[in-house]
């Protein structure tokens, strides 16, 4: 029988398929979400296959789960395009935030949970003074785990997920508007969610979390009165593969040159097209 833990078996691969697949995902998720993959690109799966060191199998199945969440889409003939980031976008963003993040009134942490919060609370804001890129990043990994234990503890698990998705577009929206010359955003507030979180007032949980909601339409804002993207450019036809009838020399990207970025799109260079 065959057996394919025997130990005389070869182990040049260990990985399962499904283990490749969740790789793959993770990823391409945060390529999309740090605008690696930068918004608005288009790209085919060999050339990302070949870009991450991923498997083609692995990476369709990972971008139609990406598709599934809304963060790319598949354009025929052409490949796979990254959500780009519009006005209409944040706006969608913020106004769902609202309605959703008023479910976390009624959170109730456990012991373990409030107590990592206020591990948490402490760390970020040691690193909220410190300016340089890596401190911004591991700062914001703490927030959004912080956020995460949050949302943990919401009975609509339904919900939860809709709103972890909430947050993942706002990161990314982050990341595409934060410029080198820009100050970041600022650290959501989270001592006084640790507290109240602990104290079950889940009516400050709420306005905490309305005030930041606030706090980044106010970023999202005057980040688009900085971008220099074209009104009223036409965008390309739904079918991006083809132009009058010829293959559009611009669709897709090998790894090493950039993506190619819709006209109208703020390119991964912070210049639009």
């Amino acid at each position: 029988m065959f057996d394919p833990k025997s130990p005389f078996m070869g182990q040049s691969d260990p990985l399962q398929p499904a283990q490749k697949t969740s790789f793959a995902e993770d990823r391409l998720k945060v390529a999309v979400q740090s605008c690696e993959l930068a918004p608005g690109s288009i790209a085919t799966e060999a050339q990302i296959s070949e870009r991450f060191g991923l498997g083609r199998a692995a990476v369709r199945v990972a971008l139609a789960r990406l598709s599934a969440i809304g963060l790319v889409h598949p354009i025929r003939r052409a490949g796979w395009k990254v959500l780009p980031v519009t006005g209409a976008l944040i706006g969608d963003v913020i106004s769902a935030r609202r309605q959703v993040e008023s479910c976390l009134a009624d959170v109730r942490p456990d012991a373990a949970a409030l107590a990592r919060m206020e591990e948490l609370a402490e760390i970020i804001e040691v690193l909220e003074g410190q300016g340089d890129a890596a401190s911004l990043t591991t700062r914001r990994s703490y927030e959004r785990e912080l956020l995460d234990t949050l949302s943990d503890a919401v009975d609509n698990r339904l919900m939860a997920h809709f709103l972890v998705g909430l947050w993942d577009h706002s990161e990314r929206i982050l990341r595409f508007l934060e410029m080198p010359a820009s100050q970041p955003f600022a650290a959501c507030q989270a001592r006084e969610l640790a507290q109240a979180a602990a104290a079950g007032d889940g009516e400050r949980i709420v306005a905490l979390r309305m005030a930041d909601i606030t706090a980044f339409q106010n970023y999202a804002v005057a980040g688009l009165m900085r971008d220099r993207t074209e009104l009223g450019v036409t965008p390309d036809a739904q079918d991006a593969s083809s132009n009058n009838g010829q293959s559009r020399p611009d669709t897709g990207a090998s790894p090493g040159r950039k993506i190619t970025d819709e006209s109208g799109t703020k390119s991964n260079k912070g210049v639009s097209s």
